[in-house]
């Protein structure tokens, strides 16, 4: 594996050396992201600008994150960390950008420096840190921010980054691993914690001896019925005469999943193995472990060159209802919800009779991880399952506003925000005209789905010298950053969902109109405002963090 990078350049340094090249190159990098900052704030109108709601520095993060493929928040911070290193950390700087020093350790150092606003204290803390920087041996996390916060003790008591001393970094985090499952950590109040704790055990207690569950995954699944005010967890016995409560929740929590048509056929020989190991092993659910599991196919992804239909499941964890307005994201089953040998709608490709051998290819959750083939099922069992129907050669809708079904398309086939770098789910974008309308037409060819704060983007930073996109009849997106970069992005569906990756009619506008159309993106549209600059948000955080680490100094609380 490694023998061809030998041959792309020379790698006869020592891996320290490379480290060296490495966090020189990174300082390069951000001290970039600076130039572009500059540049924003150099041009004509950027001081009204400050307040729009994606202000300078957000239009500036968004163009990093594209041309990183990262998200905006993840290039925002490293944009935070270039303006720490040049407006208060420039002897560090120097030594990061000869790569003495790695960029953990800057990174380390900029965050945990923040609180330190006296420009006397600053020079003092940087220059104390360029001293003895080279001379530290490697540290874990915790003895790094110990050897951080020492000095900046040292030179302003009020400037130390606290947070552990106060209930500021109570949080709730959710992990989605591919598997299916998401992990849910964080940290609660104390008297919350077991509030929580006793309540999972009595819901879990609430079903029949016949459950098939352990108590670990009735407690588990008893976090889904707090979602919906439950006071009870819905019996899987299976059994008629139940005694236990067995009506799912009900609620306005709204999941959505798209699934292949055949993962929801339950008769297989291989969906029956796939659902029993379900309340197991969740490893059954796959011929491997899934930490050996390396490729697609072994998790049921060969979802060949056919392309079959595509189902459209959502949730209110387990079922939704639809909202009853013709823009929403989600329409009510009717007649269209045909068998799986059926032509769905007008134009759109036929769907291919069920088989054993694609049972277990997974669906996934807007916005989130796949999810196996028995989990689809499982899920579908209490969903409102409707087809998802492609276009084909349909012409365009003539309105402004896409009907439900285009705009359900749509969704399940981007899945994402189509933004470079952005995972922002379909469900919680707006659906954009790629040649604004009237001049574009509503049409699949000619929608995408952004979310708000890059619609914003292409709306009023675009433009002749903005941003610019082109859309493909297959749904990808080539876009234009306003220094004349390209990059091209792909229709979420294109892996798992190839059916719904499937061209449709091509936009019949001129390129003169499409010229036209972005010349005037932005008839007598307002930015929404902010009622502080970011700046100032800044400069609050700070005062306030300042005031607590003040108020527990006069307190005597450790550390003082």
């Amino acid at each position: 594996m490694f023998d061809r990078f030998a041959t792309a350049f020379d790698a006869s340094g020592t891996v320290g050396e490379w480290a060296r090249v490495e966090a020189a190159a990174t300082a390069r990098r951000l001290a970039a992201m600076v130039v572009l900052l500059d540049r924003a704030y150099a041009a004509d109108g950027s001081a009204d600008r400050e307040q729009w709601y994606l202000d300078n520095w957000g239009a500036v993060a968004a163009e990093i994150g594209a041309e990183q493929n990262i998200t905006q928040g993840a290039a925002s911070h490293q944009l935070l960390i270039a303006t720490a290193l040049r407006d208060r950390l420039p002897e560090v700087a120097a030594l990061f950008a000869d790569g003495l020093v790695s960029y953990r350790v800057v990174s380390a150092i900029t965050a945990r420096t923040a609180l330190v606003r006296d420009r006397d204290a600053q020079r003092a803390v940087d220059r104390a840190f360029a001293e003895v920087l080279t001379d530290w041996a490697p540290m874990s996390e915790d003895k790094l921010n110990n050897a951080i916060d020492a000095i900046v003790a040292e030179h302003d008591p009020h400037g130390v980054y606290r947070t552990k001393l106060t209930a500021k970094g109570r949080n709730i985090q959710f992990d989605y691993d591919g598997s299916g499952m998401a992990t849910m950590f964080g940290t609660l109040l104390a008297t919350h914690g077991k509030a929580l704790e006793k309540r999972l055990n009595v819901l879990a207690h609430t079903v029949c001896p016949g459950d098939p569950r352990t108590v670990e995954q009735r407690r588990a699944d008893a976090v889904h019925s707090i979602t919906h005010a439950l006071d009870y967890l819905p019996c899987l016995c299976g059994s008629d005469d139940c005694p236990g409560p067995k009506t799912p929740p009900t609620g306005n929590a709204v999941v959505y999943v798209v699934v292949n048509e055949d993962t929801l056929d339950d008769t297989s020989d291989a969906a029956a193995a796939q659902d029993a190991a379900l309340d197991g092993d969740p490893e059954r659910l796959f011929d491997k472990p899934l930490s050996e599991i390396t490729t697609w196919d072994e998790l049921g992804g060969n979802t060949g060159a056919d392309g079959s239909d595509d189902s459209h499941a959502d949730a209110e964890g387990e079922l939704a209802d639809a909202a009853p307005d013709d823009e929403s994201p989600i329409a009510e089953p009717d007649a269209n919800h045909v068998a799986a040998d059926d032509t769905c709608g007008s134009g759109g490709p036929a769907a291919h009779a069920n088989h054993e051998s694609p049972a277990t290819r997974p669906g996934a959750i807007i916005g989130g991880p796949f999810l196996p083939g028995a989990l689809a099922r499982r899920f579908a069992l209490t969903a409102k399952v409707r087809k998802v129907c492609h276009p084909g050669d349909a012409p365009p809708e003539p309105r402004y506003t896409p009907s439900r079904r285009l705009a359900e398309f749509v969704r399940c086939r981007d899945l994402t925000c189509r933004f470079p770098g952005c995972s922002q789910p379909a469900t919680e974008a707006d659906i954009d005209h790629t040649i604004a309308w009237p001049i574009g037409p509503t049409c699949a060819s000619n929608l995408k789905c952004l979310c708000r704060r890059h619609h914003l983007l292409k709306t009023f930073w675009g433009g002749p010298n903005g941003w610019g996109d082109r859309q493909l009849p297959d749904g990808t997106i080539i876009w234009t950053s306003p220094h004349g970069r390209t990059y091209v992005t792909e229709p979420g569906s294109k892996l798992l969902f190839p059916s719904l990756y499937t061209p449709t009619a091509p936009v019949t506008v001129t390129a003169e109109q499409a010229e036209r159309a972005r010349a005037q993106h932005n008839p007598g549209l307002l930015m929404p405002r902010r009622q502080r600059t970011r700046a100032q948000d800044r400069a609050q955080r700070v005062t306030a963090d300042r005031r607590l680490n003040e108020a527990e100094a006069q307190a005597g609380a450790p550390g003082y």
